[in-house]
Protein backbone atom coordinates (compact mmCIF):
# COMPACT_ATOMS: atom_id res chain seq x y z
CA UNK A 1 0.00 0.00 0.00
CA UNK A 2 1.35 3.47 -0.85
CA UNK A 3 2.24 6.19 1.59
CA UNK A 4 -0.40 8.64 2.65
CA UNK A 5 -1.26 10.92 -0.29
CA UNK A 6 -3.12 14.21 -0.52
CA UNK A 7 -6.20 12.54 -2.10
CA UNK A 8 -6.23 9.98 0.73
CA UNK A 9 -5.89 12.76 3.32
CA UNK A 10 -8.81 14.62 1.77
CA UNK A 11 -10.93 11.45 1.82
CA UNK A 12 -10.08 10.94 5.50
CA UNK A 13 -11.16 14.50 6.26
CA UNK A 14 -14.37 14.24 4.21
CA UNK A 15 -15.40 11.04 6.01
CA UNK A 16 -14.45 12.37 9.45
CA UNK A 17 -16.57 15.46 8.85
CA UNK A 18 -19.58 13.33 7.92
CA UNK A 19 -19.80 11.74 11.39
CA UNK A 20 -22.93 12.21 13.48
CA UNK A 21 -22.38 14.84 16.17
CA UNK A 22 -23.57 14.87 19.76
CA UNK A 23 -25.48 18.07 19.11
CA UNK A 24 -26.54 20.27 16.21
CA UNK A 25 -24.10 23.06 17.08
CA UNK A 26 -20.97 20.91 17.35
CA UNK A 27 -18.24 21.81 14.85
CA UNK A 28 -14.93 20.06 14.36
CA UNK A 29 -11.52 20.44 12.78
CA UNK A 30 -9.52 17.60 11.23
CA UNK A 31 -5.80 17.46 10.47
CA UNK A 32 -3.91 14.73 8.62
CA UNK A 33 -0.12 14.57 8.94
CA UNK A 34 2.42 12.35 7.22
CA UNK A 35 4.89 10.02 8.96
CA UNK A 36 7.19 12.97 9.66
CA UNK A 37 4.41 14.94 11.36
CA UNK A 38 4.06 17.41 8.49
CA UNK A 39 0.47 18.49 7.73
CA UNK A 40 -0.94 17.16 4.47
CA UNK A 41 -4.42 18.63 4.86
CA UNK A 42 -6.48 20.39 7.49
CA UNK A 43 -10.04 21.63 7.57
CA UNK A 44 -11.94 23.58 10.20
CA UNK A 45 -15.68 23.70 9.71
CA UNK A 46 -17.37 27.08 9.43
CA UNK A 47 -18.29 28.43 12.87
CA UNK A 48 -15.83 26.08 14.59
CA UNK A 49 -13.64 27.75 17.17
CA UNK A 50 -10.40 28.85 15.48
CA UNK A 51 -8.24 27.08 18.06
CA UNK A 52 -9.72 23.70 17.08
CA UNK A 53 -7.53 23.50 13.98
CA UNK A 54 -4.41 23.88 16.13
CA UNK A 55 -5.67 21.29 18.62
CA UNK A 56 -6.38 18.81 15.80
CA UNK A 57 -2.87 19.35 14.44
CA UNK A 58 -1.34 18.91 17.91
CA UNK A 59 -3.23 15.62 18.36
CA UNK A 60 -1.96 14.28 15.03
CA UNK A 61 1.62 15.39 15.68
CA UNK A 62 1.56 13.96 19.19
CA UNK A 63 0.84 10.55 17.65
CA UNK A 64 3.88 10.85 15.41
CA UNK A 65 6.21 12.23 18.08
CA UNK A 66 5.28 9.48 20.54
CA UNK A 67 4.54 6.71 18.08
CA UNK A 68 1.31 6.11 19.99
CA UNK A 69 -2.30 7.29 19.69
CA UNK A 70 -3.24 10.18 21.96
CA UNK A 71 -5.47 7.93 24.07
CA UNK A 72 -2.33 6.06 25.14
CA UNK A 73 -0.45 9.32 25.72
CA UNK A 74 -3.40 10.51 27.83
CA UNK A 75 -3.11 7.39 30.00
CA UNK A 76 0.63 8.01 30.46
CA UNK A 77 -0.02 11.66 31.33
CA UNK A 78 -2.63 10.64 33.91
CA UNK A 79 -0.23 8.14 35.50
CA UNK A 80 2.83 10.43 35.47
CA UNK A 81 1.72 14.05 35.05
CA UNK A 82 5.09 15.56 35.96
CA UNK A 83 6.80 13.43 33.33
CA UNK A 84 4.31 14.42 30.64
CA UNK A 85 4.50 18.11 31.58
CA UNK A 86 8.30 17.96 31.29
CA UNK A 87 8.23 16.20 27.93
CA UNK A 88 5.63 18.65 26.62
CA UNK A 89 7.77 21.62 27.68
CA UNK A 90 10.89 20.16 26.03
CA UNK A 91 9.01 19.38 22.81
CA UNK A 92 7.63 22.90 22.62
CA UNK A 93 10.93 24.58 23.48
CA UNK A 94 13.13 22.44 21.21
CA UNK A 95 10.84 21.81 18.24
CA UNK A 96 8.07 24.35 18.57
CA UNK A 97 5.60 21.47 18.36
CA UNK A 98 2.91 21.29 21.02
CA UNK A 99 1.89 17.93 22.45
CA UNK A 100 -1.52 17.11 23.80
CA UNK A 101 -2.89 14.31 25.91
CA UNK A 102 -6.52 13.96 24.88
CA UNK A 103 -8.44 11.49 22.75
CA UNK A 104 -8.81 12.19 19.08
CA UNK A 105 -5.33 11.48 17.72
CA UNK A 106 -5.15 8.21 15.77
CA UNK A 107 -2.19 6.66 13.96
CA UNK A 108 -2.53 5.70 10.29
CA UNK A 109 -0.86 2.41 9.36
CA UNK A 110 -0.52 0.70 6.02
CA UNK A 111 -1.58 -2.93 5.54
CA UNK A 112 1.86 -4.09 6.71
CA UNK A 113 1.62 -2.14 9.96
CA UNK A 114 4.01 0.67 9.02
CA UNK A 115 3.14 4.11 10.44
CA UNK A 116 2.42 6.37 7.47
CA UNK A 117 0.75 9.27 9.26
CA UNK A 118 -1.78 10.33 11.85
CA UNK A 119 -5.13 12.06 12.09
CA UNK A 120 -6.23 14.52 14.74
CA UNK A 121 -9.85 15.56 15.28
CA UNK A 122 -10.96 18.24 17.73
CA UNK A 123 -14.27 19.80 18.67
CA UNK A 124 -16.35 16.96 20.05
CA UNK A 125 -16.00 14.75 23.10
CA UNK A 126 -12.84 12.66 22.81
CA UNK A 127 -14.70 9.45 21.99
CA UNK A 128 -16.40 11.15 19.05
CA UNK A 129 -13.16 12.74 17.83
CA UNK A 130 -11.47 9.34 17.93
CA UNK A 131 -14.36 7.61 16.13
CA UNK A 132 -14.40 10.27 13.39
CA UNK A 133 -10.65 9.84 12.84
CA UNK A 134 -10.95 6.05 12.72
CA UNK A 135 -13.83 6.18 10.23
CA UNK A 136 -11.84 8.50 7.99
CA UNK A 137 -8.76 6.29 8.08
CA UNK A 138 -10.83 3.19 7.32
CA UNK A 139 -12.56 4.91 4.40
CA UNK A 140 -9.18 5.61 2.78
CA UNK A 141 -8.21 1.93 2.99
CA UNK A 142 -5.68 2.24 5.80
CA UNK A 143 -5.52 0.72 9.28
CA UNK A 144 -6.55 2.94 12.20
CA UNK A 145 -4.55 2.52 15.41
CA UNK A 146 -6.34 4.18 18.32
CA UNK A 147 -4.56 2.17 21.00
Amino acid sequence: MPDLSLPAALRIIETALSGTRSGPDRRIAVCVVDAGGHPLAMLREPDAAPLLAHIAEAKARTCILYGKPTKTVMEWADETPNWFHGVREVALARSGLPLTASKGGVIVRDAGGKVIGAVGVAGEAGEYDEAFAMAGIDSAGFVADAG
